[in-house]
């Protein structure tokens, strides 16, 4: 024989008190019609319930939600490293800033205004929406491997 019971409702079957992180309450089954029914009561109505047809009972708390732990670096933080990156000649550098400016493009820090080539290099002309200025991000061409590393470079950057 297989028993469904039901969780707990967060909430005095009673009084209709939601009951607050690591408050402590008593839960009860009642045997209704052979099936259990679980009914939640908060301290001050626990000697106000019905005693009949108790099952079982047992006293509880609401779990504390744990903290929120941000999963990803700020957009400062982007921001930051974008505006460092600038005058940079380094390949990898200026896969990296790439790469951050598309971050950025989609958090709405920057904004695509044009794109244009030059010498067989194309560029994106981006605004700064937070500075009010335009800069300018070499677009590379970047083969698969290059992809993945500058992946590897922000996730190491972001853990």
């Amino acid at each position: 024989m297989e028993w469904s019971i039901n969780k707990g409702s967060h909430a005095c079957h009673l009084c209709v008190k939601e009951f607050p992180e690591e408050e402590v309450y008593l839960s009860a089954l009642y045997d209704e019609n052979n099936a259990f029914i679980r009914k939640d009561f908060c301290v001050e109505c626990w000697n106000k319930k019905d005693d009949e047809n108790i099952f079982s009972y047992w006293k509880t708390k609401i779990p504390k939600k744990p903290e929120k732990v941000e999963r990803y670096a700020k957009i400062d933080v982007f921001y930051d490293l974008f505006n460092k990156l600038e005058n940079e000649k380094d390949l990898s550098r200026v896969n990296f800033r790439y790469v951050i400016s598309l971050y950025l493009l989609r958090k709405k820090v920057l904004k695509l205004v044009s794109t244009h080539k030059s010498d067989d290099q194309e560029y994106q002309v981006l605004h700064n929406i937070r500075e009010g200025n335009n800069t300018e991000v070499i677009k590379p061409q970047l083969s698969r491997e290059e992809v993945l590393a500058v992946t590897d470079e922000i996730g190491k950057l972001v853990n």
